[in-house]
């Protein structure tokens, strides 16, 4: 047998895999026609991340917090209706996190993609800070929908403080972790936007300001966990304008 043979028999073509090697040339090389090539990919995943995140965190908010009644809480998980949006919300979350997964690769790539130096410690706390958000966020959205799937594929009765807990958890869990982890991820992002050039400085300094405000505040309102996908969404429009204008 050669040293070319494959061990485990023929190899065959695959299409995520030929897709995956395509971005990984592009990456490698530099300059104005490759940065773009790879920008694209890079905002639509940030873009359908937002999305994604926004409509999920909508639908699993919905339900009853610790100020709701007894018989608030059993009325909500009574109604089949609410019960399956809720459970949407859990269904579409994994696919924002997966989406939030791509996105923070493609940014890494694209950044290095510049030709310009990136510092090895902030790029590696911003991977680490990205992949700790997704797994604080699948977290925190297992205990916002447990009593709902509890009650949808376990056939269980509503315990009212168990359901009254449960999603108390879930939402403490994202917004005073989730979000730390998000801070952590604007800062450096912007930093090595900025070193870079691939972003402008007022959105470097935004991002900053962002930054601060996800590590700092203290609040459940719902701005607070969208604040970070809006940030998200304004930079993947950032960089498909640059791509537009270094194309035209």
């Amino acid at each position: 047998m050669s040293e070319t043979e494959n061990v485990y028999g023929e190899p065959q073509k695959d299409f995520f895999n030929d897709l995956a090697m395509g971005w990984e040339k592009r990456a490698e090389a530099t300059g104005k026609g490759a940065w773009g090539a790879l920008a694209t990919p890079t905002a639509a995943a940030g873009i359908l991340f937002a999305i994604l995140y926004t409509l999920a965190y909508y639908l699993l908010t919905q339900t009853p917090l610790g100020s709701a009644t007894d018989a608030e809480i059993i009325a909500y998980y009574a109604d089949g209706n609410q019960r399956t949006l809720t459970l949407a919300g859990m269904f579409i979350m994994p696919f924002a996190g997966i989406a939030f997964l791509y996105f923070m690769v493609f940014l890494r790539r694209l950044a290095n993609q510049t030709g310009l130096p990136v510092s090895r410690i902030l790029g590696n706390v911003q991977q680490g800070a990205g992949l700790i958000f997704i797994a604080v966020l699948f977290v925190a959205t297992a205990a916002l929908v447990a009593a709902p799937a509890s009650l949808q594929f376990a056939g269980l009765e509503t315990d009212p403080q168990l359901a009254r807990q449960l999603p108390l958890f879930g939402t403490t869990t994202l917004l005073m972790f989730g979000m730390r982890m998000a801070s952590m991820f604007a800062f450096t992002s912007s930093s090595i936007g900025r070193a870079t050039g691939m972003i402008p400085n007022w959105f470097g300094y935004l991002g900053y300001l962002v930054g601060i405000a996800l590590l700092l505040a203290f609040t459940f309102q719902t701005w607070f966990a969208l604040l970070f996908a809006a940030w998200v969404l304004v930079l993947c429009i950032i960089v498909l304008i640059r791509r537009s204008r270094k194309h035209s």
